[in-house]
């Protein structure tokens, strides 16, 4: 059996796949040994010596240990393309982020990112709208668009929801959307709640002349039922669905996909849970990664953050996670654990930005990512001192003020609603 991983100088083939991890040693283990185990443990390696595998076709398939920096603890391997089913985005993460997580012989491990090679990039599908798409859609070519999150996220029927929803389209939201745990509870059944809150995007196109976008979440038990859903939402003239992606897992997300380019509906996707996996900065998979992925399984919409303290995302960060979103090819970055990237061709996914989003940050979010980014508000365009409807419009004016280079103080003395958001904290 080849043991051997660690091969320094070595130069990645364009067909490999590449990892960069963080690697700490358990006590009494060398860096190298931790890193061939990991390789190892990863490929055609195992816990103990098994001889079945021929030399041949391990020399073929073995990995690449072809960097090691033991003061930073990064390790980069290079693994040959053989390895993987290309089109499923769950057996390569089940490769590179599998058991090895359970090995001893490591006190943290984290995944930091991942190259592509071409070959799977044409294999995934990515987005079926993205950018250009979405935009079409909406009918908003020259700026952000305004999402906004029913709120309570839990405890409304279908009556009151929809008529939440019907404020929020009416005050100036391009979107409306559920929270990530509003499914199908006996409170708020979903074939009601979607009858009634597309009633309410029907009525709020014909009082304001403007597209709406519902977007009902489809998260199910089984991937049947969602596809169920799905149709349901086709059927009854819907343009989106949306998805809880960490809890569903990678393989749903790769069905609905497939469900959606027939039924051509946008995904929007909410990336809740992610942090389980992300928030520690030495241990787990990056939310870069899990990004790149998503854009790879071809979500149109992915929450990424925002600049505000509720989220643990610094702005780096962010602005990092929107390249990855939209950018066709990505340049490496050593500080930032980012490999380079081509997405040949691979459509952008829109970032979304929420947690925390209020009137007063929108000019400092569109300083950051420009217009093409959705601004996602929840309980901040719920709690105007004089209702939805205003919050809604003050978001709108917000933008407008941004796009006319003109400062929110300025514009709000003569847009009510926006000096009313300024003047509550909002």
């Amino acid at each position: 059996m080849l043991k051997e991983y660690i091969d320094i100088g070595y130069t990645p083939d364009e067909t490999d796949f590449v990892c960069e991890y963080h690697l700490e040693p358990a006590s009494g283990i060398s860096f190298e040994e931790a890193c061939n185990h990991m390789a190892g443990e990863c490929s055609i390696g195992g816990w103990s010596d098994i001889s079945h595998l021929s030399p041949k076709l391990a020399e073929k398939l073995k990995p690449h240990v072809f960097y090691i920096n033991k003061k930073k603890h990064i390790v980069r391997v290079s693994y040959p393309q053989d390895l993987f089913e290309f089109c499923s985005v769950s057996q390569i993460i089940s490769t590179v982020a599998g058991n090895i997580f359970n090995s001893k012989m490591m006190t943290r491990l984290k995944l930091h990112d991942m190259t592509f090679p071409a070959d799977p990039v044409s294999e995934l599908w990515g987005p079926k709208y993205g950018i250009g798409g979405i935009r079409e859609l909406a009918g908003v070519y020259d700026r952000p668009l305004v999402i906004s999150t029913v709120k309570p996220k839990i405890g409304l029927d279908p009556a009151t929801h929809a008529n939440v929803a019907y404020q929020s389209f009416v005050g100036g939201c391009d979107l409306v959307k559920d929270d990530e745990n509003l499914t199908d509870q006996k409170f708020n059944r979903f074939e009601k709640r979607v009858e009634l809150t597309f009633k309410a995007r029907d009525d709020a196109e014909e009082k304001t002349g403007e597209r709406k976008m519902y977007m009902c979440n489809i998260t199910a038990p089984t991937c049947e039922e969602m596809i169920r859903r799905a149709n349901f939402i086709s059927n009854i003239g819907g343009h989106y669905v949306m998805i809880d992606t960490i809890s569903t897992g990678w393989s749903s997300l790769q069905t609905l996909r497939d469900v959606t380019e027939e039924l051509g509906l946008a995904i929007h996707a909410h990336s809740m849970s992610h942090a389980a996996f992300t928030r520690v900065g030495e241990h787990g998979i990056s939310l870069y990664l899990i990004t790149k992925l998503a854009r790879l399984v071809g979500l149109d919409q992915l929450y990424i953050g925002n600049i505000a303290d509720k989220v643990h995302e610094n702005k780096k960060e962010l602005m990092a996670l929107h390249d990855c979103c939209v950018m066709d090819k990505v340049k490496s970055n050593e500080k930032m654990h980012i490999l380079s990237q081509n997405w040949d061709g691979i459509r952008p996914t829109f970032p979304v930005v929420s947690s925390g989003s209020e009137p007063a940050l929108i000019p400092e979010l569109m300083k950051i990512f420009g217009k093409d980014v959705i601004i996602e508000f929840g309980s901040a365009i719920h709690t105007h001192p004089i209702g939805t409807v205003s919050d809604a419009r003050a978001c709108r004016q917000a933008i407008d003020a941004v796009l006319a280079g003109t400062s929110l103080e300025e514009y709000g003395k003569s847009h009510a609603e926006l000096q009313a958001a300024l003047n509550n904290g909002m």
